[in-house]
């Protein structure tokens, strides 16, 4: 047997877990999201490797497929002032037909982020990227401290969600609203 099949080789641990989790695992395994608690427990290692800066290189941190930028406000805010308000909400709704945020939804979550039903998991998900701080109340989607300009943020929100957007007028700079028209 080569080195590289002895790494690959199985190997019996045990894990101590709160009940809480364990639990959960055993839900999803009946619900046939994982084959077994073994497999749901080496899946999640895997994620967390693949999910954490564990893979630095010279060319940055990579996550899955994606490459990690740390970027200051100042520098995005600099790209974002040499457009109009017109080539921000363009380059926005580009965007918003292709967000990886989309493929997620789809993939991971049986949804369609186009679907009513699934727009609170792709605002959830993309304020877990570092968006800002997302509320949805009724038909207003508020931003905290948002990454992006506002004309991007409603071109990339419409075309992702499938939905007409206005900005509502705030009082506070650090804040985004948008009303679902």
């Amino acid at each position: 047997m080569s080195k590289g099949d002895e790494s690959d080789k199985k190997k019996i641990i045990s894990v101590t877990m709160s009940q809480s989790l364990v639990t959960r695992i055993d839900d999803l395994v009946q619900n046939r999201v994982g084959r077994s608690r073994a497999q749901l427990i080496e899946d999640s290692v895997r994620w967390f490797l693949d999910f954490t800066v564990h893979k630095w290189n010279e060319r940055g941190i990579y996550v899955n497929s994606f490459r990690a930028v740390f970027e200051s406000e100042t520098l995005s805010s600099l790209f974002f002032s040499s457009l109009t308000p017109t080539d921000q909400y363009e380059l926005g709704e580009t965007s918003g037909k292709q967000a990886p945020i989309a493929d997620a939804v789809r993939l991971f979550h049986g949804g369609d982020p186009k679907n009513e039903k699934s727009r609170s998991l792709v605002l959830k998900l993309l304020q877990e990227n570092g968006w800002g701080s997302i509320s949805l109340n009724d038909d207003l989607i508020v931003i905290g401290s948002p990454f992006y300009p506002a004309p991007f943020i409603r071109g990339y929100l419409e075309s992702l969600l499938n939905v007409n957007l206005e900005v509502v007028e705030t009082n506070v700079k650090e804040n985004v609203a948008l009303r679902i028209i």
